[in-house]
């Protein structure tokens, strides 16, 4: 990883409020906790002052950007921290003078948030680097006889953060499970993936066995333009090259298309809405009402958007990704804040919504919040 992705991962400004708020607090609390543990310390009274003004500032620094590793650290060493305080309060409250009786100064000199800091990041290291099968089970009327599996992964982000090899294994199985139908449901790549390794593993993708075929629908960042990139903009294929090698490997882009599966499902896949549905994009009623209904109606949309759009306009599923999760916290509490869905099944009128979580995430190399996973769905 580039050392520059430590402090940043994309700087956007309407986030600043937030790094500032989180800032303020954080440097507050730095600047008692360090005056706290330095009492009773033989530093001088010279160096007690510097480290008491340096590490709240570098607290509040590290803070402002909500989307980099420094903050995401200074973040979770502020909560441990907090963690600690209360194990001391509990402590002095139940047990003091009884057991653990070295609580209070492990907690003075740092040890016991280092400690807890320490299991939070060896926890968030191993759920990125542990891909788990998703299963669904679905149940419909509107196919007869017939049972259908479909397979959906997206957010690999591939390059970026995970091990390439977890992932070829991840396809391996996903082979194992031979499934009726793939949908790779964007953020395959992104602005760090290199041109190598976007033909790599869409020859991988392509190598998927399944009946009726493997499908693709365009994320937020399989097609970002390049001056949104970490540092400087050095996106190294271009859209064309990105679609060409998509359909060379066997897979079929559905933007804004829909496809009949044996006559039995419809499959409708949704060009991206980029940030918010910040762009222009088909009219959902358009595409549902150019489709035949009395089918399995299945809407493939990158973002979980629209969702009840979709539903009135008659579809039966739609499936989603985008969101990670949340993947680390607390970013799945404040998108739930904001009205958002995050993650697992939803219900919507009629009709059922997926979120994935994805097989890999973004930016930061942990992961606390769901799982990477892959999608199974059985629709019966």
């Amino acid at each position: 990883m580039n050392p520059l992705h430590f402090f940043t991962l994309g700087y956007y400004p309407e986030y600043l409020f937030i790094g500032v708020i989180f800032g303020i607090i954080i440097g507050l609390y730095a600047y008692f906790r360090v005056k706290y543990s330095l009492n009773n310390t033989e530093l001088s009274k010279k160096k007690k002052i510097g480290l008491n003004i340096i590490i709240p500032i570098l607290a509040f620094a590290c803070s402002l950007n909500i989307w980099s590793s420094a903050a995401i650290l200074t973040l979770y060493l502020f909560f441990s921290s907090i963690i600690a305080d209360i194990i001391l309060i509990i402590w002095k409250i139940f047990l003091k003078d009884k057991y653990l009786n070295f609580i209070p100064k492990y907690h003075k000199k740092g040890i016991l948030a280092l400690c807890i800091f320490a299991i939070i990041i060896i926890g968030g290291v191993y759920g990125m680097n542990h891909i788990e099968l998703t299963e669904y089970n679905l149940t419909t009327d509107k196919i007869d006889n017939e049972s259908y599996s479909i397979v959906w992964v997206s957010d690999i982000h591939y390059g970026s953060i995970q091990n390439p090899q977890l992932v070829k294994d991840s396809i391996s199985k996903i082979n194992d499970l031979k499934p009726d139908v793939v949908v790779l449901g964007g953020d395959i790549v992104d602005e760090r993936t290199s041109k190598e390794e976007m033909n790599e593993i869409f020859e991988e993708l392509g190598r998927i066995n399944s009946i009726y075929g493997t499908y693709y629908v365009f994320g937020n960042h399989d097609t970002q333009p390049a001056t949104t990139d970490y540092e400087n903009g050095n996106r190294t294929f271009s859209d064309e090259e990105l679609n060409k090698t998509i359909t060379d490997n066997g897979i079929k882009i559905l933007n804004d298309e829909k496809i009949s599966i044996n006559d039995d499902i419809v499959l409708v896949g949704r060009s991206d809405a980029e940030w918010e549905n910040s762009i222009d994009r088909v009219d959902i009623s358009k595409l549902l009402n150019e489709s035949d209904l009395s089918k399995y109606v299945v809407v493939l949309d990158h973002q979980p958007v629209e969702y009840n759009e979709n539903s009135q306009q008659g579809a039966d599923l739609q499936i989603s990704g985008h969101s990670h999760g949340g993947q680390l916290f607390p970013f799945g509490f404040f998108i739930q804040l904001t009205g958002h869905l995050v993650y697992g099944k939803y219900h919507f009128g009629n009709m059922e919504q997926i979120v994935s979580s994805g097989l890999t995430g973004w930016g930061w190399p942990m992961r606390n919040e769901a799982k990477c996973e892959y999608v199974l769905i059985n629709i019966n």
